[in-house]
């Protein structure tokens, strides 16, 4: 049950930010977790099963599909955006299945009751490397309203697509895209890095059978995650 809770926490602090809305015509974008750490050792021993999670994304104009798994697919988490700025969230964890709608709105509603204020953006042009092909700088985030985050990522230019790559920060400030990202949360921290992009994508992309899911509100979603193990920690 510690598992699960620590797994909603880092699925749902992703899924909440990295649903896309590209602004390139069409592609597909492939990272990994590449690294796993806490200051906690039962945490790190957990952490450990996070090493090769996969997160893809798959973007057409202003519709997204994110798909996140973990645990070889154990627990997968795929989120639709629409171009109108709507959600669906898609949760299987292994075998509790839940589908979870948000309109814009309603999405706006929760990102403005849950702000976590203004954030401080460094960048270092001399600090480079070349990930997936693209020519990359380093930026750092911090927030003076949570001393416990922080996040450092490796941005590129080359690359117009419009996504946040953590709750509540709109990637439009940033002067590029991030195609690798730490993410320091405190107790945990994870890097995540891009493996591969490509400028196609599949038919199929967007399709998804809701047959086997049970459709619930976002409420009822975080009350039935509380009964897991305590809750996503808001």
């Amino acid at each position: 049950m510690k598992q699960l809770k620590l797994f909603g926490i880092i699925v749902f602090a992703l899924v909440w930010s990295l649903g896309l809305s590209g602004q390139e015509e069409e592609g597909r974008l492939k990272m990994e977790i590449v690294e796993v750490d806490s200051n906690d050792p039962q945490v790190a021993a957990q952490m450990e099963m996070l090493k090769g999670s996969e997160l893809i994304v798959n973007y057409k104009g202003d519709e997204s599909m994110t798909t996140v798994n973990m645990m070889g697919g154990m627990i997968r988490t795929d989120i639709k955006k629409s171009s109108n700025g709507d959600m669906d969230m898609f949760m299987d964890m292994m075998g509790n299945k839940m589908w979870i709608p948000s309109t814009k709105s309603e999405l706006d509603l929760m990102k403005a009751e849950s702000g976590t204020g203004d954030y401080d953006i460094e960048y270092d042009t001399e600090d480079r490397k070349e990930i997936a092909g693209y020519d990359c700088y380093k930026m750092i985030l911090t927030s003076p309203d949570n001393a416990d985050m922080k996040l450092t990522a490796y941005i590129t230019e080359d690359l117009k697509i419009n996504a946040a790559v953590i709750q509540n920060v709109d990637i439009s400030e940033f002067k590029g895209f991030p195609l690798e990202y730490s993410l320091d949360m405190g107790i945990v921290k994870m890097t995540f890095s891009t493996l591969d992009i490509e400028d196609k994508i599949d038919a199929s992309a967007f399709e998804i059978n809701t047959s086997s899911y049970k459709k619930m509100t976002m409420e009822e979603f975080q009350s039935q995650m509380g009964g897991m193990g305590g809750g996503f920690g808001f």
